[in-house]
């Protein structure tokens, strides 16, 4: 098997993530972001880290069904509204696909 053979295999094998957000009562999905999937995010925030952040959990959270949690009509209630430490929690929950919840909770 050739090494981009492997790299695809692998991929394709990574288990979908959960994370329990306690303070909203609510689990979320989570589906392994390819390079691709964040360029787009990158490049629909225009240079901005928190718009940028905001679209990794809309076009990165789903429910247990695999649907999205927030639509782009979140986006500004996301920045205005809602925890950011909440919002910095999930965003680093999708962007870190190596980790489960648990793991992180160790460190």
């Amino acid at each position: 098997m050739s090494v981009i053979s492997s790299a695809i295999a692998h991929f394709s094998d990574k288990a979908v993530r959960t994370i329990d957000v306690k303070e909203w009562g609510a689990k979320f999905y989570s589906k392994n972001l390819t390079l691709d999937d964040k360029a787009k995010m990158l490049n629909r925030a225009n240079g901005s880290n928190v718009d940028y952040l905001c679209y990794v959990l809309i076009f990165g959270l789903t429910d247990e069904k695999g649907d999205p949690v927030f639509t782009l009509e979140d986006k500004a209630a996301l920045k205005q509204k809602v925890d950011p430490d909440i919002v910095s929690r999930l965003s680093s929950f999708v962007l870190d696909g190596t980790k489960s919840e648990s793991d992180r909770e160790k460190n």
